[in-house]
């Protein structure tokens, strides 16, 4: 039986098992109209423009158009007027470029996300989902995408739109059917897709004339206890192909082993040429592996997944070679040709001419700024970043799992899946993927905006990161495609990206963007207007909590204040912490104090 007629016996098979249940395509409801109303009322009574900047008013009308379509207009003046150069016949001319425009638009969680930057958020518990997953809950879950910082001081930061789990290909959609956390939905998807990027060799693209292959770097900040073990289902996708190449390359050291046992063993007469050690066969090399070993492995492979959840383990070893590490780490992004000298009696100067290098690492953010030192270093514009953070709540290991199976097992049970569709795959020396036309206007569209929104943010150095984003969306949508490859069974030389998965990866890579911000923003070690730093978050909300506080109160009041405001009792014991070290508050006595903020 060849690789095709096994890959189509279990493409047949899966076609009749029983598919999780797609979600429920995204409507507007009465909850998203009253909340938008809630935060115009608390814009104008604040006097907090939101548009001030070209780029932000552009994503506040492309939200407005993606969520009201028509019916959004109105919002969009309201927002628009509190600008001191307001004109509505500019204002009605720009949301008319919002509605006809389809690549720009967003979810409306990034309008809620703006107004949280300039310091405005609606309370808490106004914040409800929109729609529903269809056979899963956030049940005793905050359901708000822009809550509180942590204790860490990260601000929690857009979730990936409801958009993007309507039309994932049948494997993720598996995937994903089982988590019921939108945060670990995230997770799970992004780290997924990354990783299976590291296993679909022939796949390709040309982009300014270079061959980009799907090789994907991700980086998971958040703080311990947060959840980043999750990613460890994700390995689970591509274990069977890691394991059917170390198990042929043991097989291969020990039949060296023997041959070498047999050749030092030769007499005298005998012309035994010497056996040649087996190249190294692998798909994730250990973390912890020096410069010399993993150059090693991808001179001998050409292709590795780093896949690491500990990040002290990564921060180790690249600090105890880090200008090995760093090059070497830097130049596989982009696929370009690094040296290195070869172990052995020889010392032989080896050139690794396409490497090929997936990353997936997770840790603190304090590991992050370990990492990559600060924001000049060529590493950021490398990686993706998705920030988590942990959740207050209890909650309950038991609900909605099952117990016929574990997530273990039909993570490896997709696994067995994604490797038979690999071997099919392989059989081609390439497979050349690109975007339609339109696509291609729509790709450059988006950019361009995001290229001036990163400049008019930080200037040129985090602009040139838009150029490193743009690769990211391309792998994305060529990991996407090869999916739905898979769905089909249909295997051709050249593929277009469908639309649907065009869209979907606009929705992870505008989310993206914002999280990649916020990186950038804590490693250049200043606030930048337009992206708010874990300090000014915090700032922002300590003047909420004293302005709703009376002149003098107690502890109780304090816990009728975090109700109101929509905060957590912890988050408001711990600014008002803080305002007695600022001398914004006194303590009379244990249980009573005094605001000493002037009225």
């Amino acid at each position: 039986m060849t690789s095709q007629d096994f890959y189509n016996d279990l493409l047949n098979e899966v076609k009749q098992r029983p598919q999780p249940a797609r979600p429920a395509v995204a409507t507007t409801n009465t909850s998203d109209s009253d909340r938008v109303q809630e935060l115009i009322t608390l814009l104008h009574q604040s006097g907090t423009d939101i548009t001030n900047g070209y780029n932000d008013w552009l994503k506040v009308g492309f939200a407005l158009a993606g969520a009201f379509g028509e019916s959004g207009r109105s919002y969009f003046h309201d927002i628009s007027s509190i600008y001191s150069g307001y004109d509505a016949r500019e204002a009605d001319k720009k949301y008319d470029e919002c509605l006809r425009s389809e690549s720009g638009r967003t979810d409306i969680s990034t309008l809620f996300y703006l107004a949280k930057q300039a310091g405005v958020s609606l309370p808490k518990h106004q914040y409800t989902p929109t729609q529903a997953t269809e056979g899963h809950s956030d049940k005793n879950v905050p359901v708000s995408l822009l809550t509180e910082e942590d204790e860490e001081g990260m601000p929690d930061l857009p979730l990936f739109p409801s958009t993007v789990y309507d039309n994932l290909p049948s494997l993720l959609q598996s995937v994903v059917a089982n988590l019921n956390i939108s945060q670990e939905k995230d997770l799970v998807l992004i780290g997924s897709i990354v990783t299976l990027s590291s296993a679909i060799l022939p796949m390709q693209t040309r982009y300014f004339g270079k061959t980009i292959y799907p090789n994907i770097y991700l980086f998971v900040p958040g703080p311990a206890g947060a959840g980043k073990g999750r990613l460890d289902f994700c390995l689970r996708l591509v274990k069977p192909i890691h394991k059917a190449k170390l198990d042929r390359w043991l097989a291969a050291k020990e039949e060296y082993r023997k041959e070498y046992a047999r050749y030092k063993r030769q007499k005298k007469g005998e012309n035994i040429d010497p056996p040649v050690k087996p190249p190294i066969e692998l798909l994730r090399i250990p973390a912890n592996s020096s410069a010399t070993s993993f150059a090693q492995a991808m001179a001998d492979n050409g292709n590795l997944l780093l896949f690491e959840t500990e990040g002290d383990t990564v921060v180790n070893t690249f600090n105890s070679d880090f200008g090995n590490y760093s090059d070497s780490f830097r130049k596989a992004f982009a696929h370009e040709s690094f040296g290195y000298l070869r172990r052995g009696d020889d010392g032989e100067e080896k050139e690794i001419e396409t490497p090929r290098l997936t990353t997936v690492l997770s840790g603190t953010p304090e590991q992050v700024k370990s990492l990559i030192k600060d924001a000049e270093n060529g590493l950021l514009s490398r990686f993706l970043f998705y920030c988590i953070n942990s959740t207050p709540e209890w909650l309950d290991g038991f609900d909605g799992y099952g117990e016929d199976s574990s997530l273990e097992e039909e993570f490896d049970q997709l696994g067995q899946r994604f490797e038979a569709f690999t071997k099919v795959l392989e059989e081609r020396s390439k497979v050349m993927f690109r975007l339609s036309m339109v696509q291609q206007q729509k790709f450059n569209d988006y950019f361009k905006t995001e290229k001036d929104r990163m400049q008019e943010l930080n200037g040129d150095l985090y602009s040139a990161s838009s150029h490193r984003l743009a690769w990211g969306f391309l792998r994305i949508a060529m990991v996407l495609t090869t999916l739905r490859m898979m769905d089909t069974g249909r295997f051709a030389d050249t593929v277009e990206c469908a639309d649907e998965d065009f869209e979907t990866t606009i929705g992870i890579i505008s989310t993206l963007s914002h999280h990649n911000d916020y990186i950038f923003n804590v490693l250049n070690k200043e606030r930048h207007e337009g992206i708010a730093t874990a300090d000014s978050y915090s700032a922002a909300t300590r003047t909420v909590i004293l302005d709703s506080l009376p002149g003098q109160f107690t502890t109780d009041d304090m816990k009728a204040i975090a109700v109101k405001v929509g905060k957590t009792l912890r988050t408001v014991r711990r600014q008002i912490k803080r305002a007695i070290e600022s001398g914004e508050v006194q303590m009379i006595r244990a249980g009573e104090y005094l605001s000493l903020i002037p009225l």
